[in-house]
């Protein structure tokens, strides 16, 4: 049996979660609720003692929290990402251009929100008034003014078009009738009342485009393409650039949450997807953690005794369950996780290590102790377990004890943790910890 660090030194430091980012160069273009904080990063390359160019590799980007913070270091970033927004998100905040051009192409872009457009999205889903659902994303003269900036891109010089095209994306969110929480987009309070106006949206763009042009003067960095549009599962193995010295990255948690989902007004907005079905196909082939899309059932059960007593448990109580197909997305996570760490042993250097940020769910009030099983199937894949650290404790939400009666199983306590591997057994840190 695995043993937890719980007093693992970046404990309730705040290194697993995005606050704080805000104000961080760069960082700060695009806030991601599910990001991590960049001492986490800064940490492992430090405690492993990674040297300057050598590869850091994050198989699940997400907002780009580790290539960015790689490439501020001076290391050698390399990324990938499935959902097509974040990947963007993520590349953009690695690009650099002249501050002064940057500042041109703005006045360009200003002059362009003046006059808006159509957008297709109107009258689509939920993005407009008039719906049978009677709420709505955007009003719809925010829609066509952000429409009016898309349209003016392709007139703009090609070095500042992803720059400006987050921007609007950034100012149409600050607009938006509804936040997210959660796995969801939750309405504010009194939203019809309040709704935004298009002076607003260009108040917004102009403030976010003020942000990027102070980082690209004050944080300027040089980096060719190293955020690459895909599934990790497949592209780790395929991948022939040099092998990596270090991985960090934080795989989507098995907490039922569609990223997809929760990031469709973006998706759509920034024209990564058109249609539902272009969608679906997104949702399709990110890693089975959610049960919003019918994926191809898992076809292996085997990854050790800890999944073991937690599956068959998981199976007593499925009908105590919101989604009887639980324990199936349980299985599929675990076998799409192996994959991942199959093929991060095959692309590792000797002496390569892997942070891996996880957190435990619970369903039906069974815990699923994800980092204990992650912790043995890379053991079971190749990889020296060093450390189960644990970052910090977390209250159960409402999905995971909805049904149960068993006041023992409601009161479960959820944690983050990072799994950390070693290539070769016995390697050595510099197991320096700053907190």
């Amino acid at each position: 049996m695995f043993v937890l660090n719980a007093n693992f030194p970046l404990r309730d430091q705040g290194t697993s979660n995005a606050l704080g980012l805000s104000d961080l160069p760069r960082h700060r273009w695009y806030f991601v609720k599910e990001g991590f904080s960049p001492k986490l990063v800064e940490q492992a390359i430090t405690t492993d003692g990674v040297q300057r160019s050598e590869v850091l590799l994050d198989p699940f980007s997400g907002s780009g929290t580790v290539p960015l913070t790689g490439a501020l270091t001076g290391l050698t970033p390399r990324a990938f990402e499935i959902n097509p927004f974040l990947r963007f998100l993520s590349a953009t905040k690695l690009r650099q251009a002249s501050g002064e051009g940057f500042s041109v192409a703005c006045a360009t872009m200003l002059s362009a929100l003046m006059r808006p457009k159509p957008s297709a999205l109107e009258g689509f889903t939920t993005f407009t008034k008039g719906n049978r659902w009677e709420r709505w994303l955007f009003p719809t003269e925010v829609l066509r003014t952000f429409e009016a900036g898309r349209r003016a891109l392709c007139k703009i010089d090609r070095k500042y078009r992803d720059l400006l095209k987050l921007g609007l994306i950034g100012a149409a969110m600050d607009c938006c009738n509804a936040t997210r929480d959660g796995k969801c987009l939750r309405y504010k309070k009194d939203w019809e009342k309040n709704e935004a106006a298009a002076s607003f949206f260009q108040e917004r763009f102009e403030t976010r485009s003020q942000i990027i042009y102070d980082d690209l003067v004050a944080a300027p960095l040089n980096l060719g393409r190293c955020v690459i549009q895909g599934d990790a599962r497949t592209l780790i193995a395929r991948e022939r650039r040099p092998k990596f010295r270090l991985c960090v990255t934080s795989p989507p948690y098995l907490n039922s949450f569609d990223y997809s989902d929760v990031y469709r007004p973006e998706l759509f907005l920034g024209d990564f997807v058109n249609s539902t079905e272009c969608l679906m196909r997104v949702r399709l082939r990110t890693v089975r953690s959610h049960l919003q899309a019918k994926w191809k059932d898992p076809h292996k059960d085997d990854f050790g005794s800890v999944y073991e007593k937690c599956i068959i448990d998981l199976k007593g109580f499925r009908d105590q369950m919101w989604n009887r197909r639980i324990p199936t997305m349980v299985q599929a996570y675990f076998e799409d996780m192996e994959a991942v760490l199959k093929a991060l042993r095959q692309r590792a250097l000797p002496n390569a290590s892997v942070w891996l940020v996880v957190s435990t769910s619970a369903y039906g009030g069974i815990e699923v102790p994800v980092d204990l099983i992650l912790a043995e199937i890379g053991s079971r894949t190749g990889w020296f377990l060093r450390e189960i650290g644990v970052l910090r404790y977390l209250r159960s939400s409402s999905q995971h004890v909805k049904h149960v009666e068993d006041e023992k199983r409601k009161s479960i306590p959820l944690r983050e943790s990072v799994v950390i591997f070693d290539a070769s057994k016995g390697h050595q840190t510099t197991k320096s910890f700053r907190v």
